[in-house]
């Protein structure tokens, strides 16, 4: 007879099996409450990286634009006024889309130069969190403009180096 009572107590861990295949609500609750701090964390940092991937763009295309304005200073001994005249039919389409087209403006000399700006467009990411207009110009200066003024201010604009610095 003992027998057969040690075989039921066997045969009785059939609830103890059903329990074992799902998940409780505490552990799906802590499940959700990582996830939510991990997100948490995580978010900013990668809106971080996306607006410095698309200043990026924006100050290679402004690399690019004063590196032909040179080529056709070379070549016509003036600086150009126009997009077409340096080659671009159209600006970039990763830089049209957060940026407006850029403003080229030749300065008479003696000497000749120019200035190149490009402003973020209204409503995108890197407005709203005002990352600042892009400048270059024929002395090879480079900043991010937050103070409105047109020239380089240490303090109040980030030259281009400065990936992560914040104007005050």
């Amino acid at each position: 007879m003992q027998m057969q009572i040690s075989a039921m107590r066997f045969t009785e861990s059939a609830p103890a099996e059903r329990r074992a295949a799902g998940f409780t609500l505490i552990e799906l609750m802590i499940t959700v409450a990582i996830v939510a701090i991990v997100s948490a964390v995580a978010y900013p940092a990668y809106t971080t990286q996306i607006m410095r991937g698309q200043r990026s763009a924006g100050q290679t295309f402004l690399l690019d634009l004063a590196q032909r304005q040179e080529q056709f200073f070379l070549d016509q001994r003036a600086y150009s006024a126009a997009l077409g005249q340096l080659g671009y039919a159209a600006v970039p389409p990763e830089v049209i889309n957060q940026y407006a087209a850029p403003t080229l403006t030749p300065v008479a000399g003696p000497p000749a130069g120019y200035t190149i700006s490009l402003a973020p467009l209204a409503g995108t990411r890197l407005a709203s969190h005002n990352d600042g207009t892009l400048w270059i110009n024929s002395l090879s200066q480079r900043w991010r403009e937050v103070d409105g003024d047109g020239a380089y201010t240490p303090g109040n604009d980030c030259t281009f180096e400065e990936g992560t610095c914040k104007p005050q």
